[in-house]
């Protein structure tokens, strides 16, 4: 019995939750769901109610009806006091996660951008610090390619060390991620389920997004609008790590980057070979 009444509780449908303010939206969500289903069946209810009571009898004369102010009122000042109940309540969760003012102090920071059909981030080195690229400097855009996506600007050595990954990338857990996305061609939605984040990016526009997750493991982040034929494979994995594990996957990549980055060594002069047809001097 109870798996049945599951299959009509939409609640027991959502993915598991690992944000720190994710059961603040699961329980705004509840509210607003239960208070819609009590609606519906109130207002269907009185409906059929209706429909049996004053269906047409040919021993029964209908009458007019002209209104009734009482009824007007409350029908008025109900509504109004519901709605706006509801935008208060909502009023500070929102605001945790999309007021600007309210994202918290960064432990960890990324640039994400969306393209048809997948996704880069772009992680600070070891030195903690982007380098030039096309988020922080606007001249650093007409840098940005297919092979240089975040348009990072060579010469900085600030952003030597940077890291780039493609549709995957790895957290620490219990920190603050502040992410800023964009896109490169057309809308994308960043929605990972599970931390009951979604954000439009947007070409041109850099949105902010966070979160903290207090459990390890993986998931996936998918794209959440509508962007080509692609768009059900545009999705990515990402990986919440504990603090030891995210600093030795840093230190690796760290390292990965820099041997990729180095200056090549000029491969050694080949020696000329003896040319048979020159006389060969003699050893005598």
């Amino acid at each position: 019995m109870n798996d049945i009444l599951r299959v009509f509780d939409m609640l027991s449908w959502f993915p598991e939750n690992i944000s720190t303010f994710g059961a603040d939206l699961d329980a705004l969500f509840a509210v607003i769901y239960y208070l819609c289903v009590g609606i519906f069946f109130l207002t269907f209810g009185l409906m059929i109610i209706f429909l049996i009571k004053y269906r047409f009898r040919p021993e029964r004369r209908g009458y007019n009806y002209h209104g009734n102010n009482i009824v007007e009122v409350t029908w008025t000042i109900l509504p109004t006091i519901l709605f706006a109940s509801l935008g208060v309540y909502s009023d500070d969760i929102w605001e945790q996660t999309k007021y600007s003012k309210r994202v918290p102090q960064a432990d960890v920071e990324m640039l994400v951008l969306g393209k048809t059909y997948g996704w880069y981030f772009l992680y600070p080195g070891a030195d903690g610090q982007f380098g030039r690229n096309a988020h922080n400097t606007r001249q650093c855009r007409e840098l940005m390619s297919a092979t240089n996506p975040f348009g990072m600007d060579s010469t900085d050595p600030k952003g030597f060390d940077d890291i780039v990954t493609e549709n995957q990338f790895r957290i620490p857990v219990n920190a603050n991620v502040v992410i800023r996305g964009s896109s490169i061609d057309v809308l994308h939605s960043f929605f990972l389920p599970n931390m009951r984040v979604k954000q439009d990016v947007i070409p041109g526009t850099w949105m902010n997004i966070w979160f903290n997750a207090f459990k390890t493991g993986k998931y996936e982040l998918a794209c959440a609008e509508l962007c080509g034929g692609g768009h059900y494979a545009m999705r990515a994995e990402y990986q919440i790590l504990s603090k030891a594990d995210y600093d030795k996957w840093l230190d690796q990549k760290d390292v990965e980057v820099k041997a990729a980055r180095a200056p090549q060594a000029p491969a050694p002069a080949t020696p000329e070979t003896a040319d048979s047809t020159k006389p060969v001097a003699s050893l005598r």
